[in-house]
C-alpha cells in the first residue's frame, strides 16, 4: 500500500440467511470468507478492503481481492455453492457505495434479499461504523 492508501473493514450483515450450502464473500481467485452466525440469527461477513485514490480524481476508490467490477461500480459477492462443488449456483451483487469514505474505518451494510442477481440492502444502505 502506497501512503494514499488505507483500510476499510466492511461489514456485510445478512438478516435472514437460508441454508444453501456454502456461502460467502468470493474473492477473485474464487475462494470464499465464511460468515460468523450472529445470536439474532443473522450471518456477518467482514472482509477489510483497500482503498486508494481514484485514477483521474473525484474521490477514494475500493480495490482489493474482494472488490469486482470497475470504478465507480464497485461490488462484492454473495456467492452460493453446494458443499463438495467447485461450481457457483448462484451469486448476489452487493454494490458498494459509488466513491469509498473519506475517513471510515468500517462501512456496515445490512443485506435484506438475496432472491436477484442485485442483492437488496436495508432501508439505511451503507453507513459508516
Amino acid at each position: 500500500m502506497t501512503t494514499d492508501e488505507r483500510t476499510v473493514r466492511v461489514e456485510v450483515v445478512w438478516r435472514e440467511p437460508v441454508d444453501e450450502g456454502e456461502v460467502g464473500l468470493q474473492d477473485k481467485s474464487g475462494e470464499l470468507v465464511a460468515g460468523t452466525p450472529q445470536s439474532d440469527g443473522s450471518v456477518r461477513y467482514e472482509v477489510d478492503v483497500p482503498v486508494r485514490p481514484r485514477r483521474g480524481g473525484g474521490g477514494l476508490d475500493f480495490a482489493g481481492p474482494h472488490v469486482h467490477g470497475s470504478a465507480g461500480e464497485r461490488f462484492l459477492y454473495l456467492s452460493f455453492r453446494r458443499p463438495g462443488e467447485a461450481a457457483w449456483f448462484r451469486r448476489s451483487k452487493i454494490l458498494l457505495p459509488e466513491s469509498a469514505p473519506e475517513s471510515a474505518a468500517t462501512l456496515r451494510a445490512t443485506v435484506v434479499d438475496v432472491s436477484g442477481s442485485r442483492a437488496g440492502l436495508d432501508p439505511a444502505g451503507w453507513v459508516e461504523a
